[in-house]
């Protein structure tokens, strides 16, 4: 147990995955600070990303896939999937770390065998497509009507999915990108 926040740990963590404090000095990271040199511009605020709207992603818990996956991790039950709008050209998919300063558009934080930074999805508005960033356990691709996919797609080479795939990513999600509804446009969803 982290002695900070009380969050669990693994006896061979250096430090707590939920608020950074390093197991081996007892120490809380430093907080980022803004370099003050004198005559520096102050930084420039990020441009917001372009808000795509028309678009959801699905996250569902799929007993199929975790049957193949042979995960020790007990499997939520399954019910209506998570709906996340899609506020963007370049999304993350992964699980959150606040003391790496990982906060995916797309958090499957529940699901242990999503990396933290698993994938990434890309539209130019019209088409997606689906990148592996390198992950533990690999990001897979298939379409609905086909068989659960055996083979991840290759990390770093980005694949364009079609309106009827499926990404399947550690021990039990499954996303399925696909255009929102009227009344998810209009928040009433």
């Amino acid at each position: 147990m982290c002695p900070n926040c009380s969050e669990a740990a693994s006896v061979d963590a250096l430090f707590c995955e939920n608020c950074g404090y390093d197991f081996t000095t007892g120490t809380m990271p430093r907080p980022a600070a803004p370099l003050d040199l004198p005559g520096a511009p102050a930084p420039a605020p990020a441009a917001p990303q372009a808000a795509i709207g028309e678009w959801v992603v699905e996250r569902w818990v799929d007993p199929d896939w975790y049957a193949v996956q042979q995960s020790e991790d007990p499997c939520p039950s399954p019910g209506l999937p998570a709906v996340i709008a899609l506020n963007g050209k370049s999304l993350l998919v992964g699980r959150p770390s606040r003391s790496r300063g990982i906060d995916p558009e797309i958090d499957c934080g529940d699901d242990t065998g999503v990396s933290r930074r698993q994938a990434q999805l890309t539209t130019d508005g019209q088409r997606w497509w689906v990148e592996d960033l390198q992950s533990s356990n690999g990001t897979y691709v298939a379409s609905a009507a086909g068989p659960l996919p055996d083979t991840p797609i290759i990390p770093g080479q980005r694949q364009e999915l079609n309106p009827d795939d499926r990404i399947y990513v550690g021990a039990w999600t499954r996303l399925v990108v696909r255009k929102s509804t009227p009344e998810e446009q209009s928040g009433q969803a």
